[in-house]
């Protein structure tokens, strides 16, 4: 999963994510990770602390402008509400841990917003569709 998240911020090196993480705040930074870290984390030579991986995946949501607390479209169904990315990347660095299986790339942020202004320009066709006073043709 944080490869998927690699991949979205268009494979920066290791060590503009680890500059990425050095340049915030000690309020922000709950963990570190140097380039070699990062480099590791990535391979998947290792999984690394919960603290340490979370930075590495801010980081690339911060590169690859991604809101870590938006959540994918494909992930929602009626019992279960969707997952974050920061939460599903959680679960999968617990099933990681757990050595156990992986999920595809986050949208951007204009990404999301593209896609709402479309969902939203088709709920008002079909809202304008629907009116039979909205055209001038007989309702029959």
């Amino acid at each position: 999963m944080l490869w998927r998240f690699y991949v979205a911020a268009r494979r920066p090196t290791t060590r503009r994510i680890a500059e990425t993480i050095e340049a915030w705040d000690d309020d922000r930074r709950r963990g570190t990770a140097n380039h070699e870290t990062v480099r590791r984390a990535l391979r998947g030579e290792s999984v690394g602390a919960w603290q340490t991986v979370e930075m590495i995946f801010l980081a690339l949501c911060e590169i690859a402008d991604v809101d870590p607390e938006d959540t994918e479209d494909d992930d929602v169904d009626r019992w279960n509400p969707p997952l974050t990315h920061i939460e599903r990347f959680h679960r999968c660095w617990n099933e990681a841990v757990d050595e156990a299986p992986m999920p595809d790339i986050p949208r951007t942020r204009s990404e999301r917003a593209q896609q709402r202004a479309a969902e939203q320009a088709k709920f008002e066709a079909r809202a304008n569709a629907r009116d039979s006073w909205s055209t001038n043709e007989p309702p029959f």
